[in-house]
């Protein structure tokens, strides 16, 4: 069963929320709905939305997830050792009261402060339908395969629809997710890209920012990325 994949950019960090469903059913799965509620909804208006999947608990993938899920009535699901990862990101606005954003942080703050501020509303209560490597999720006629691939952070996930893959912040063109932060670690997350390389050459990642890429365009630099450390 062939897969359609709507890309809605969002957020200030222009995160990818993916909604997907089979071609010719209106069940659908979102996936990393990060900002922008309102925009999310009118982009799935025409499909029924059966569940929420996060690849992983940063603020920039899940902060549009209460109002959607009060929205639409369905459940959350996560990687359960990615519990801790929400308080912590909690826990940087307490002490500096921003988002952490990683190696955007500095220049976000440089643009506009504002920028990073976390919205009014009611925040995400960090609760989850907690889903476990090799777990299928149905949605519709379409079976998608959980794969846990941390190191971006301890539960991040990736999502495998056919030849289509959806790889949050584990892989990207020209290398890995961000390491090097809390509750993040670059041998893991090769442990991770190694275990996407097993995909054949034709799977198509789609990855939480920017454009795609495919597994046989990424894997010849494997050795590279590891010799560089990020």
């Amino acid at each position: 069963m062939s897969a359609v994949l709507r890309p809605e950019v969002v957020g200030v960090l222009d995160t990818n929320c993916w909604v997907l469903h089979a071609a010719g059913d209106r069940r659908a799965l979102v996936v990393d709905p990060g900002d922008d509620a309102a925009a999310v909804a009118a982009a799935t208006a025409d499909l029924d939305v059966v569940a929420i999947a996060l690849t992983h608990a940063h603020f920039d993938h899940v902060l549009a997830v209460p109002e959607l899920a009060r929205h639409w009535q369905v459940p959350v699901y996560a990687h359960p050792a990615d519990r801790p990862v929400w308080p912590d990101e909690l826990d940087v606005v307490r002490r500096t009261g921003y988002w952490d954003a990683g190696t955007a942080t500095a220049e976000l703050l440089a643009r506009d402060p504002a920028l990073l501020v976390p919205p009014d509303g009611p925040a995400w209560d960090g609760r989850s339908t907690p889903v476990a490597d090799g777990a299928v999720l149905e949605v519709g006629p379409l079976r998608v395969e959980v794969l846990h691939t941390p190191g971006h952070s301890p539960g991040g996930l990736s999502l495998l629809a056919g030849d289509d893959l959806l790889t949050g912040d584990t892989l990207f063109p020209g290398g890995p997710g961000l390491t090097g932060t809390r509750l993040s670690d670059f041998p893991t997350i090769i442990r991770s890209v190694r275990r996407l390389f097993e995909l054949s050459d034709a799977t198509r990642v789609h990855p939480g920012h920017g454009a795609g890429t495919t597994i046989g365009t990424e894997r010849p630099h494997l050795d590279e990325w590891v010799a560089r450390g990020w």
